[in-house]
């Protein structure tokens, strides 16, 4: 007997369905062709040998950041020739969908 399955919902950035608790198969996959654009890029300009030293992505019409000397020293820089794609953030450890919040507290004598 087939049983229908209640546990789909809808992708809010593409649109496609996908399991719930699960990535959405098309946005994976294009984090996935990324990813390898950038790997190949670090291939050709680095080498296929360990890379010892952090790699910096850099997309087309962005520049380093002002920092202090001592945060370059070791790192290697990858210039990529197109634009960063709008879904993929430039600090990976944080979301880019979410805006901060600008949440205050709140004393339950202010409430009324």
């Amino acid at each position: 007997m087939l049983v229908p399955q209640t546990n789909i919902k809808v992708c809010h950035e593409c649109g496609h369905h996908h399991e719930r608790g699960r990535l959405c198969e098309h946005c994976y996959k294009r984090v996935e062709e990324e990813t390898k654009l950038i790997q190949t890029r670090i291939k050709h300009k680095l080498g296929s040998g360990p890379i010892q030293d952090d790699v910096i992505v850099l997309y087309k019409g962005e520049n380093l950041p002002e920092k202090a000397q001592e945060f370059w020293k070791g790192k290697r820089v990858i210039e990529m020739k197109k634009e960063r794609p709008q879904w993929f953030s430039k600090n990976l450890l944080q979301k880019s969908t979410q805006q901060p919040s600008k949440a205050t507290d709140v004393k339950p004598t202010d409430l009324a």
